[in-house]
């Protein structure tokens, strides 16, 4: 819809360039006619829901609101004898004009260009789904990415579901984002999942994140730092055991982060006096997951404490088993992984995974573990697993999506997601995972 307003919006200052030119005359009754006719459109666009003001149209909307409203005013002025002689026409200052105005609609519709309206998921749940963030701080740790002593900080959400005045208590899920992620990378997966009857805790994990807004609206971005080693990391600049040192001490942070909120969360949830989240959740069954780097992160927290009953990694490699180097070489956790485990691969990734089953962490683990399944989606790439192509299919082909619909692969996930959590958090129905989507 961004590009299609852009070229009509654009076909207009060309018609009305040309329209100049030929007449020799600045058109300015025309040019003011156009610009009410196009906020006239615009109105009747968002009026009928084909569009829908957000920050991809706003600021579009307010230029065309004033433009419309100088041009009233020059038509008020003219009924008046009151408009002044127009400037003497100039070619040259015709075609600047034209351009100039070209280039600020470009800008203008870039976010509606990058950012497309897409229609949300829909979720199979009975339940309506309310949210609550909090920003808490871990006076035990020092902010690692700061000088300084400052304690670290970090912004949780939930989704969770509404029941209007009812006690029910419900599982509870913990969500870990990616490198370069942020909190609601996996909002429609968050959405299914609390209709469905889950309290979801989505973490910010700060300075790794993309961008975190904290509840008295501060935002933090990347750590440049983090955001350049990572990139490194990704594209094998560093050999295997600097490699595996930046991201045990990346993954090291995140589980700290991940055991804090837990534990902070349990103590809400025994508190005498607690917000209305806390009331929901039942500590007895309690699963992780998390995307990438977060699915890492999930699937460490699986060995590390036993109140998390089961795990998903979308798309991950789970790092957290590579317990040394050794001459180039990564020695694996030979021990059983203790707890119901769930690969989601994309298809590069699993046929790399096949190709080195004897090393590769992920396979090892999958043949090791008391309870370990997987699953790759044919056609995928890395962010298929996040709801990016859906808000962004420009960035997410830029950044890695496969040539599978986005649609369906991030809905067929959160369907194996949540029947995945169903059957070990809930004891519901029955698994039916496919090897292959």
């Amino acid at each position: 819809m961004g590009i299609l307003i852009l070229v009509i919006l654009i076909g207009l200052e060309i018609g009305l360039l040309v329209f100049r030119l030929r007449t020799r005359s600045n058109q300015t009754l025309v040019k003011n006619k156009i610009r009410i006719g196009i906020f006239i459109g615009m109105v009747l666009l968002a009026s009928f829901q084909i569009i829908k003001l957000s920050f991809r149209w706003n600021l579009l909307y307010i230029i065309l609101l004033i433009q419309a409203i100088m041009a009233l005013v020059y038509f008020w002025r003219l009924s008046k004898n009151k408009v002044k002689e127009e400037k003497l026409y100039k070619a040259s200052r015709a075609v600047l004009i034209y351009v100039r105005r070209s280039l600020s609609l470009v800008f203008l519709l870039t976010p509606a260009i990058l950012f497309p309206q897409f229609k949300d998921l829909p979720v199979t749940g009975e339940y309506e789904v309310v949210t609550a963030s909090y920003t808490l701080e871990d006076k035990s740790r020092t902010e690692s990415y700061l000088e300084g002593n400052q304690s670290r900080k970090l912004t949780i959400e939930f989704w969770y579901p509404d029941t209007n005045g009812a006690e029910n208590e419900f599982p509870l899920v913990i969500f870990s984002h990616g490198a370069f992620g942020f909190r609601g990378s996996n909002y429609s997966t968050f959405m299914e999942l609390a209709s469905n009857g889950y309290v979801v805790c989505s973490i910010d994990h700060t300075y790794q994140s993309f961008f975190t807004k904290q509840t008295d609206n501060k935002i933090t971005i990347v750590d440049q730092s983090f955001l350049n080693e990572a990139v490194a990391v990704q594209s094998n600049i560093y050999d295997i055991e600097k490699s595996n040192i930046l991201s045990h001490e990346w993954l090291d942070i995140r589980t700290a982060d991940m055991n804090f909120v837990i534990d902070t969360i349990l103590t809400k949830v025994g508190a005498t006096v607690k917000d209305d989240v806390y009331k929901r959740i039942d500590i007895s069954n309690i699963g992780a997951f998390g995307h990438s780097l977060g699915g890492a992160t999930a699937a460490q927290m699986g060995r590390a404490r036993e109140d998390i009953d089961a795990v998903i990694i979308l798309d991950g490699t789970m790092i957290g088993e590579v317990l040394s180097v050794d001459s180039g070489i990564e020695v694996i956790n030979e021990t059983a992984y203790p707890i119901p485990i769930l690969n989601i691969f994309n298809e590069d990734h699993y046929n790399d995974g096949l190709e080195n089953a004897s090393t590769y962490a992920n396979m090892i683990i999958n043949k090791n573990a008391i309870d370990s399944r997987q699953t790759v989606f044919l056609g995928s790439g890395h962010l298929n697993f996040t709801d990016l192509p859906l808000f962004s299919p420009l960035l997410a082909g830029l950044l890695g999506t496969g040539e599978i619909d986005s649609r369906y692969c991030i809905e067929t996930t959160n369907k194996i997601v949540l029947s995945y959590f169903d059957y070990y958090l809930k004891g519901l129905g029955e698994l039916n995972i496919q090897l292959k989507y």
